[in-house]
């Protein structure tokens, strides 16, 4: 794997610096975050056994949902890409998941854009996914790149969403996004974990770009802040994050970006709602 698009374990290891005992943070999430009266859903959980060894399964997701007062999660395979190499029993795994509990799992489908993808993600689009997940680390591609564009064209061809890993990492994002939105104009892309490999670059190459999102998953207060509500989605990263530190990710930011009631609504749930009833 590439050094540019390569996760480092220095650039990893301040993911939880700052965290504190899941108890505490129970008991401060009563005082600094009002619960909205609305649902809460969440943009990004991963299903499954990681190839590293990270382990989710739907039944211990809905206990974190109903711990956490979260209505629904969009879910989608973790990094195991299967003997085929397109996600196909673990796609699976996820849309079965989400038939069980239609009311809980959002199910998204993940590919690899360097191989022969096409069948796969027509295949989970009959079987009822509602979005694409693309990780240009985990499959080793650029988000610019002919075989990315096209996979995002043929999401968006569906009226997907299309979620894609901008994690940990130096590297340079906002020129390949930028590209890649060049190239398929009507694509919505959610950027995960606040853009943070590149969040400054980011947030200001797609001010005010309302099919640009980001999840709040794994991002810090300071680069939250800088991004405006509109185009914020709540996000866990499920097995990596968990619920009770995200939510005081986006109390923490509330308070310091002085959000209104109706801007808390819109990231926590209603700007990803509108996405998800939106098929365009």
């Amino acid at each position: 794997m590439s050094r540019l698009w390569g996760e480092e374990r220095a650039a990893l290891a301040d993911a939880g610096a700052d965290v504190i005992s899941l108890g505490q943070l129970e008991a401060e999430l009563s005082h600094v975050l009002v619960m909205p009266n609305a649902p809460i859903l969440d943009a990004h959980v991963h299903l499954g056994r990681d190839a590293d060894g990270h382990v989710l399964t739907a039944n211990d997701l809905v206990a974190d949902l109903d711990q956490w007062g979260v209505s629904a999660a969009v879910c989608f395979p973790a990094n195991e890409p299967g003997p085929g190499g397109q996600f196909v029993e673990a796609n699976d795994a996820v849309l079965a998941a989400s038939r069980e509990r239609p009311e809980r799992i959002i199910p998204f489908c993940r590919i690899d854009p360097n191989g022969d993808w096409e069948t796969e993600l027509e295949r989970a689009a009959d079987a009822g996914a509602r979005g694409l997940k693309l990780h240009p680390v985990g499959q080793s591609f650029r988000p610019e790149a002919g075989e990315s564009i096209a996979a995002v064209s043929a999401a968006t061809e569906h009226g997907w969403p299309v979620l894609f890993h901008a994690g940990f990492g130096a590297r340079r994002l906002a020129g390949p996004f930028a590209a890649l939105a060049e190239a398929v104009p009507d694509a919505r892309l959610i950027l995960a974990h606040g853009g943070r490999g590149d969040a400054k670059a980011l947030a200001s190459e797609f001010a005010g770009e309302m099919r640009i999102a980001f999840d709040t998953s794994l991002a810090t207060v300071a680069d939250l802040v800088a991004l405006s509500p509109a185009q914020l989605m709540f996000g866990s990263d499920r097995p990596y994050g968990e619920h009770a530190s995200a939510l005081h990710l986006v109390a923490a930011t509330a308070g310091v970006a002085d959000w209104s009631d109706a801007d808390l609504h819109a990231v926590l749930g209603g700007n990803l709602r509108s996405w998800l009833d939106d098929p365009r």
